[in-house]
């Protein structure tokens, strides 16, 4: 009878756990005046996408290839491929480092 309880408990940690990485596996969907470009950060607030230096809004976000939000201090001495949105003043409100996956659906 508890070998019947384990088992049973433990099929329904693993369903569940099963359910959680497939809600981890959605895509993503960006907005649709999202833009793509190659960020590298200088002097926070400062960015540089394609070449060309910009400014992250106040409360700007940046989200990882895990959907996570990273610090604009994660991107110094490297680039990534990126989407982002400019807000109505100019600056970078959000912005999307792209999987693979997402930078070939987007070309």
């Amino acid at each position: 009878m508890l070998a019947r309880r384990v088992i049973s408990a433990l099929l329904l940690m693993f369903g569940l756990a099963a359910g959680l990485t497939s809600a981890w596996a959605t895509p993503r969907t960006f907005p649709a005046n999202a833009q793509i470009g190659i960020i590298a950060a200088t002097v926070y607030p400062q960015v540089t996408i394609n070449g060309q230096t910009m400014v992250l809004a106040p409360g700007a976000k940046i989200y990882s290839r895990q959907n996570t939000i990273v610090m604009h201090s994660t991107l110094v001495n490297t680039t990534a491929v990126v989407k982002y949105t400019i807000d109505r003043m100019g600056y970078i409100d959000r912005a999307w480092i792209l999987t693979d996956e997402e930078l070939a659906a987007s070309q």
